[in-house]
Order: structure tokens, then sequence, then C-alpha cells
């Protein structure tokens, strides 16, 4: 036998020698230590990041996951976010780029890593999309909604407070070649300018708890948190416990009615 590692020659008898194949060696008591090791390392990184609540909230999906596909564990947090009172870039900033609203299907969103039919279901319920354009091309966005939004990850529909002060702000998305440049902060600033003119004050929204840089990047927006929501999906069965009425409720049909509160402040 050749050395662990190396490749074995089989050879049929009298004929010349053929089909190289790794030989299989097995792991030492060494190798496995390491592995063990470094998993451990790898989940104390991950509480040193998020925390208690949200580290178990990770390992719990992950073994959820790994028993079934269907089986998961959510925790939003639920944020509000006052739309800025002064431009967050100077005028002559991204003027690259040209913005459109747009309340139908295009296909300018051919290019967002999106189904085509989670695209089609946010406007069946009346969702706009702000694209930011340069050369023909679907350069970044922002969705929004007003009234209510019902989210495509699990059967749950935000209500958002009576009146036109507040829209439902989610998938921000910007094109990986404009990540280092103005576009973020552009995007935010043409949204917020398109909806004084509405009237609206706040835009409201929902992050996965376990991304941090969505988070940091609201909160340095100027967000604060308004609530939060943890589901409990099992196949068809779900599970929402949240400290916004209904509080706790469960079913495999039903969609859960999330209603959020106005914010505690005014915008600045």
């Amino acid at each position: 036998m050749p050395p662990a590692g190396q490749a074995a020659i089989l050879s049929q008898p009298g004929g010349p020698a053929r089909y190289p194949v790794m030989a299989r060696s097995n792991p030492s008591a060494e190798d496995n230590r390491s592995m063990k090791l470094s998993a451990w390392q790898r989940l104390r990184a991950t509480y040193r990041q998020l925390g208690f609540i949200r580290t178990s909230t990770y390992v719990t999906d992950r073994l959820l996951r790994a028993l079934n596909p269907t089986f998961c564990l959510y925790q939003y947090q639920l944020v509000a976010q006052p739309l800025s009172e002064q431009p967050r870039l100077p005028a002559n900033r991204g003027k690259a780029f040209s913005f459109r609203v747009l309340d139908a299907p295009d296909p300018l969103l051919d290019s967002l890593p999106r189904p085509t039919a989670v695209i089609a279901q946010r406007f069946a319920q009346g969702a706009q999309c702000l694209a930011a354009v340069k050369d023909e091309r679907l350069a970044g966005c922002i969705w929004f909604a007003r009234g209510s939004y019902m989210e495509d990850e699990v059967r749950v529909d935000y209500c958002l407070p009576t009146g036109r002060s507040c829209v439902w702000d989610f998938d921000v998305f910007v094109a990986e070649s404009e990540r280092l440049g103005f576009l973020f902060a552009k995007l935010w600033d043409i949204f917020d300018a398109h909806l004084k003119t509405e009237g609206v004050a706040w835009t409201l929204s929902r992050i996965n708890s376990l991304n941090q840089y969505s988070l940091a990047s609201h909160l340095r927006l100027g967000a604060a948190a308004c609530g939060w929501a943890m589901i409990l999906r099992l196949s068809a069965f779900e599970l929402l416990v949240s400290n916004l009425a209904p509080y706790l409720s469960a079913g495999t049909r039903k969609r859960q009615a999330l209603r959020l509160p106005l914010p505690l402040r005014a915008p600045r």
C-alpha cells in the first residue's frame, strides 16, 4: 500500500498501470481535536459578536435546518428610522445615477437576484421600488410599501400605524460593483426626498437579528428599535412570539398581523 495521501496505481494483470486513484486516509486523533477546537473557536467568536441570545438563536436555527430544510428559527429586530432632514451627500455626488420609482414589473429588475414570483408578489400587494440606474442597468434599489407589508419568509403581515406618516422599507440592494462608492448614501437621499413630498416622516423595517452589518447600517442612519419578533417554523407550522400584539400565536395556514406602534420620539 502506498503512503497515506499518495495515489495508488491500479493495474490489470499483464497490462500497463492505469486509473490513478487517491488512497483513503483516516483522519488522526490530532486532526479530530483540531477540527473540534476550530468549531469551538468559531462558536466563541460568534458569541462575542452576537451575545448569548442571538448566538443561541443561530445555533438552534442551524440544528433545525440540519434536521429538516423546512425547519428554522427567525429572530427579527423591528426598527423605525426618521427621514433625514439634510442630504447625506453633496448635490454633485452620485450624478452618474438616475432614479425611477417602479410600481409594476420592469425588465430593469431582471438583473435583481430575486425570484420572479417574489417580485411579482411584492408589486401585487402594492409595494414600490426606487431603482438606481447606471448605463441603463440596475445599480441598486430600495423597496417600500404603505399601510402593511406581507413578509415573504414567514406568514406575518406588518401593519403600520394609521395615516401616511410611515412607510415600510425592505430589501435594500446595491450591486457589488457600486458598494465602495456613493450609491448607498445617494439611494437614501433620493428615497427620503421622494417620501417627504408625501408627508412621510418615518420608515419602518425589520432586520434579521443575526445580520449585524445591516443593523449597524440602520443605526448609523438614525434608526431606533421599536419591537422584536421570533418565529419558529416546523414545515407548515409556525409559532410567533413578539413584544407586539398579538404577542403569541401559532398555526399552520393563517397569516398573523403584527401591529407596529408609532415611534415614541419626533424625527429630528
